[in-house]
Formats: structure tokens, sequence, C-alpha cells
């Protein structure tokens, strides 16, 4: 099992001081978490896309771009890039940038979002997102590996004779992932012959082992080459020095706090925030929360009911927690919790 770091770059203040962090000092920040992934040991970092909030990372590529040049070996993903919202011409220009520059490293993890706002922002219909999805997919698939591309679709001009440059460098193409929290997303990550992230802070805790098993026995039907249908599992984790009921307690007004504004102030929820965001080391909590034991076997649990995933990603530095704590719980979640986890994994 490969385990990979995330960030979506928000920008909230300190829950308890209302201190927030510079635009420059978080993308700085950012950079050094990439790096510091490297050395902890971590196979990939992920970087997420929002638009029109306090989600400032609008734009993955550049930030990726600067952790290529202070890493070697670190895979070089989005958490989510949303590709709707995108030409796959430039998807294809930009990524295969990174893969360039990079050696090698690039990976694209693509979703529609859950905003609908934000598709009247770009003058598009929300309602198709599905179709665009799949026809950005089908495209940059052919642009990384076609040369004098002709083509025409629904969404974008037609393509006349077009090679995109920079060639990447990864055959036969920098790996495309798509987000998955639902059946219709899963059965079209099968369709799409792509390898899914299943997100557990938009699916709970009880959702992802029927989504494996949906997608993997899917990926079995099609026919589909096995060693391409990996599953990751994108989770929330905290990991504190001392006993669970401490971390919980001091971890969750950032915790809580993030999530309400995501329900809230960007996706215009109301009313009270579901079951699985409010309790934070209870069974039904999306978070993984607690002492590095309890985390360990929290993120044994999981792992298991879903018969096993190829990638774990996880994100700690939502909701203004401060850079210095960012990486002690990052540093925490490698040394003491991960070798652990995969002993325990290995030994069963």
């Amino acid at each position: 099992m490969d385990v990979g770091l995330v960030s979506l770059g928000d920008n909230l203040p300190h829950p308890r001081t209302g201190e927030r962090l510079s635009p420059h000092d978080r993308f700085r920040q950012l950079v050094d978490l990439g790096a510091l992934a490297e050395d902890l040991g971590f196979w990939s970092f992920h970087l997420g896309e929002h638009h029109f909030s306090e989600y400032i990372l609008s734009s993955p590529t550049p930030i990726l771009a600067a952790v290529a040049e202070r890493t070697t070996a670190l895979r070089l993903s989005t958490a989510v890039s949303l590709l709707p919202h995108h030409d796959p011409v430039r998807l294809a220009e930009d990524y295969g940038t990174v893969d360039v520059l990079s050696g090698g490293r690039a990976e694209l993890v693509g979703g529609r979002g859950v905003y609908r706002a934000h598709y009247a922002q770009f003058g598009q219909d929300q309602e198709r997102s599905a179709e665009m999805l799949a026809e950005s997919v089908e495209l940059l698939r052919r642009l990384w590996t076609e040369e004098d591309v002709t083509w025409s679709g629904a969404f974008r001009p037609p393509l006349d004779g077009v090679t995109v440059h920079p060639r990447p460098v990864q055959q036969p193409h920098p790996p495309i992932w798509l987000s998955a929290s639902s059946p219709e997303s899963v059965d079209r990550a099968v369709a799409l012959r792509c390898p899914i992230v299943i997100p557990t802070v938009s699916v709970g805790v009880e959702a992802p082992p029927g989504l494996v098993q949906r997608y993997r026995e899917g990926w079995e039907q099609a026919g589909h080459d096995p060693e391409g249908g990996r599953v990751a599992l994108h989770v929330h984790c905290h990991v504190g020095a001392g006993s669970t009921a401490e971390t919980v307690e001091y971890w969750r007004p950032f915790q809580t706090g993030y999530l309400s504004w995501v329900l809230r102030d960007i996706a215009g929820a109301t009313g009270p925030l579901p079951p699985h965001f409010e309790a934070l080391a209870t069974p039904e909590a999306q978070a993984v929360c607690g002492s590095v034991e309890d985390v360990i076997a929290d993120l044994e649990g999981r792992i298991r009911a879903t018969g096993g995933v190829e990638l774990l990603m996880v994100q700690m530095d939502q909701g203004g927690l401060p850079p210095g704590e960012v990486v002690e719980t990052v540093t925490r979640f490698s040394t003491e919790v991960l070798p652990r986890l995969r002993q325990r994994l290995a030994s069963r």
C-alpha cells in the first residue's frame, strides 16, 4: 500500500486566535509540505483545486512544479482537478510540463466538483458535467498518446492534426484517476478505465467497502487490465501526542470549523452538520483523530473493511492548523503510525 499526503489549500483563520497566513506564506507552506513528504517517505503529494473562495489553491500546477524542484522521487498529483472547467488541450500541456520537469512523476486525479455555483460562473451546465468529464478524459488520453490528433466533440472546438508539447515522459501517459463518491461515479471510472479515489469526507465510513467492491467487480467484468484497477482512500487525519480524548478536544474546532465552512459558505447548505461531520472520534466519523495507537486501529479497520486499497491519502493541514503543528502531526503519522500500520496489515 502506497501512502500520499494531501492538501486542498484552504486558507482559513485559526479558530481560536483568528490569525491567518498570507497567501504567500500559505503557498510556501504547501511547497515545504511537499518537500517534507518526500523526506518522510510518502509516495505521493496531492493538491486540490477550487475556485472563488478561501480555498486559495485554484491552480495546482505551479505548486507541483515548485515541489518537483525540491524532490526527486515523490509522485506529484492533484487531489482533484476539476476536468469540466478545463480545456483538455491545456491540461495535456500543463501536466505534461510537470511530468517533463519532474522526470516523469506527474499524476492527475479528475473530478466534477460539487458546487453548482461554480458551473454558473464558468458558463457551464452542471447537469452535463458527467459528459464533460468523460469527454475530457478520453481526449486527454489521446493527446498524450497520439500525434496529429483529429477530433470533434460536444464541449470544445474540433482539433485538426494537433500534436501537444511537451510530450510526457511517462508511457503510455501520466496516470489519470477519477474521484468516486457514488455508484454512478464508480461505474463511470470503470467505463473510462481509470483508477479511483474515494473521499471519505463526502461518503462517510460505511460507504467505501461497497464502492470498492462494485469497482473491483465492474473492472473484472469489463475485462480490463488487472494491474490498472487501483483504489485510493482519502481520509482526514490528525495524530496527537497524548490521549485520544485530549487530541479530539484540541482538534475539533479546526476540523468542524473547516467542514462547517465547506458546507455553508462554499456549498450554501443550512442546518446542522451531518452526523459523520460532527463526530470525530466515533465509529461514524469521517475523520481519523486520536492517539497513535487509536489512529493505527482506526485506519486498519477502514482498510480491512474495503478488502485493501493500493493508496491511502491523508489530509492533515485544513482548518487553520498552524504550520508547525501540521509538521508535527504529519511527522508523527509517518514515523509512529505508518510503520506499525503496515506491520499489522501484513501480519493477518
